[in-house]
């Protein structure tokens, strides 16, 4: 029996392709009126604005930039009194809201989905209470929201005894770690032990008496029943072990946030920005394509969490 043989005159289908466009470039600015260093990845496509938490900084958000940064602006800032930003007057969570308010200003940013991690959180809801004009969404991660509530150990840098010095002895850990952090790249992939080196890293260089200010503001902040006045979309995400801010608080806020959503990244920490990069991203798409597809953040919770209610 004779092969059939090919019909030469016969189209190819074209190979079908679901590549994403390359990470972004990150690009390093400093804004000179306002004294803000940030980051700024992307040249178009919707806005997002990402804060960190107390004792952190902007390269924090290094992967959610290079991910982002494909169809979004994105810029990541330096909280006054941390990495390249001097502290000026923004010692208080009001302060420091109104300085992320005049940068927005300044540089015409408007409908901006604001992440705010720890007390970056609890800055991102005083920021969605005091100009909801700036933003169309809200995506607080591990939000140090009425720190008040946050477990006993968190409190220790406010004891009026051992305060200081564990501050003290906390950023002396981090000078003596500092040459091996130096070492780990802010794209390292995730994981615990090397993006906590690398954290503690960054910690022993902040001004101390400017950290411990900024930290007494935050444990007495409270949300309270102002959180029922958020009108923006939320998004509410724990790292499943955080020990910190544990998910049950989070759970919590989300239900004190009207329509908030809440989600937890299995076997991420305080950090699930820089320890489960890629669960992170994902979340947060998911939530931010809501609106083109209603069913698929629920998908995703069915993924993440079979067994947590939310």
């Amino acid at each position: 029996m004779k092969k059939p043989q090919p019909n030469p005159n016969k189209q190819r289908s074209a190979p079908v392709t679901n590549q994403l466009p390359p990470p972004a470039t990150i690009i390093s600015e400093h804004h000179d009126t306002l004294g803000i260093s940030y980051l700024r990845a992307g040249d178009h496509g919707p806005v997002t604005v990402l804060l960190h938490g107390w004792g952190a900084f902007k390269e924090l958000w290094w992967m959610t930039l290079r991910d982002f940064g494909r169809d979004y602006r994105c810029f990541a800032l330096d909280f006054p009194g941390h990495g390249g930003s001097p502290i000026g007057r923004a010692d208080t969570i009001v302060g420091l809201a109104d300085a992320v308010a005049a940068f927005c200003d300044d540089l015409g940013l408007r409908d901006v989905t604001l992440f705010g991690h720890s007390m970056g959180g609890c800055v991102a809801t005083e920021l969605a209470l005091r100009r909801p004009d700036l933003l169309l969404r809200l995506i607080l991660v591990d939000a140090a929201v009425d720190a008040r509530h946050m477990p006993t150990f968190a409190h220790t840098y406010m004891h009026s005894q051992v305060g200081w010095p564990a501050l003290r002895v906390s950023q002396m850990i981090g000078r003596a770690i500092r040459p091996m952090g130096k070492q780990i790249p802010h794209e390292h992939g995730g994981g615990w032990l090397r993006p906590w080196m690398r954290r503690a890293s960054y910690l022993a260089s902040f001004d101390p008496d400017g950290l411990h200010r900024q930290l007494r503001s935050l444990f007495a902040s409270q949300g309270g029943n102002r959180l029922a006045q958020i009108a923006t979309p939320t998004l509410v995400i724990s790292g499943q072990l955080d020990a910190l801010v544990p998910a049950p608080l989070s759970r919590h806020l989300a239900t004190r946030i009207p329509g908030a959503r809440y989600v937890e990244i299995p076997m991420a920490m305080h950090n699930p920005m820089d320890e489960r990069p890629r669960a992170f991203c994902r979340t947060a798409r998911q939530f931010l394509d809501e609106q083109q597809s209603p069913e698929s953040l629920e998908g995703l919770l069915t993924i993440l969490l079979p067994t947590t209610p939310t």
